[in-house]
C-alpha cells in the first residue's frame, strides 16, 4: 500500500437517527398526538414546520461556538430538547406534562426503527471481521433504543454526546469513538446523515467518512481509492471493506 493509499477500515462508526434508525412513526405524527393529549390544536404539518425551525436555531448556534455549546450533559440535552418542545407547542394546558411524555415516548425502542438496509450492513461488517460503534448526537436514552432492536445490539460500544461532554463535530467526542472502537482513527469509517456532524467533523478529527443520502440516485466516488464518498444505502459501504 503507497503512502497516500488510505488506511484499511478495522470499526465502522454509524451515527443513529436518519442513519441507523428513525422514528415509527414520523417525529412530527408522535409529537401532534401528545400535543393533542395535551391540548394542542397543532396538526402534524405545523409541527414539522415548527419543529424543524427550532432544531435548525439549536444547531446554528452549536456550530457557531465549537469551544462553548458543543458541551454537553443529560441536563444540558433535557434542557436543549425542553426548549425545542417549547418553541413547537406554546398552546398545550401542561407544557411539563407535555414535556415530559415526549421525551419518555423516544426514549422506548417501540418509538423507533431500523432502516431496512440496517440489517443486511451490519452483517456484511461482521462478515468482513470489523467492529461496529454506535456514534450519536442523543443522549444516554439511545442505549435503551439500541437494546430494543435486534439489528444493533451486536454494537462494540454505543457514544452518546451527553455521556462524552461534547457533542458532534467536536474533537472530544470524536477522540471518545476512537477510545471505544480500539484502533487508530485513520483505520475509523464514520458514517452518517449530517454533512457537518457526520462527515466533515470526522475528517477533521482524523477518520474516514461516507455520508448516507437515501434521497440520492448516485453514489458518489472518492478517487483514486473508488470508495464512496456519499451512498445511497448502507448497502453500499461494502466497497470500503
Amino acid at each position: 500500500m503507497s503512502s497516500d493509499s488510505p488506511s484499511a477500515i478495522r470499526c465502522v462508526a454509524f451515527d443513529a437517527v436518519g442513519t441507523l434508525i428513525e422514528a415509527s412513526p414520523t417525529v412530527a405524527d408522535a409529537y401532534s398526538r401528545v400535543g393533542r393529549l395535551h391540548g394542542s390544536c397543532r396538526n402534524s404539518d405545523d409541527v414539522s414546520r415548527r419543529l424543524e425551525k427550532a432544531i435548525s436555531e439549536n444547531e446554528s448556534r452549536d456550530l457557531a461556538d465549537e469551544g462553548g455549546s458543543l458541551v454537553t450533559s443529560e441536563a444540558i440535552e433535557r434542557k436543549r430538547w425542553r426548549w425545542i418542545v417549547g418553541e413547537v407547542f406554546d398552546d398545550v394546558d401542561d407544557f411539563e406534562a407535555c414535556f415530559d411524555d415526549l421525551f419518555e415516548y423516544f426514549g422506548r425502542a417501540s418509538s423507533w426503527r431500523c432502516f431496512g438496509d440496517v440489517g443486511g450492513a451490519v452483517a456484511r461488517v461482521a462478515e468482513q471481521g470489523l467492529d461496529f460503534v454506535i456514534a450519536s448526537n442523543f443522549d444516554a436514552r439511545l442505549h435503551g433504543v439500541c437494546a430494543g432492536l435486534p439489528g444493533l445490539v451486536a454494537a462494540r460500544s454505543i457514544v452518546v454526546s451527553s455521556e462524552v461532554g461534547c457533542r458532534k463535530p467536536g474533537r472530544i467526542f470524536y477522540d471518545a469513538v476512537v477510545e471505544a472502537a480500539g484502533c487508530a482513527a485513520s483505520e475509523i469509517l464514520m458514517v452518517g446523515d449530517d454533512p457537518a456532524n457526520d462527515y466533515q467533523g470526522a475528517l477533521r478529527c482524523g477518520l474516514q467518512a461516507s455520508r448516507i443520502d437515501r434521497t440520492s440516485t448516485e453514489v458518489s466516488l472518492l478517487q483514486p481509492s473508488r470508495r464512496p464518498q456519499v451512498v445511497s444505502s448502507l448497502l453500499d459501504l461494502e466497497a470500503w471493506y
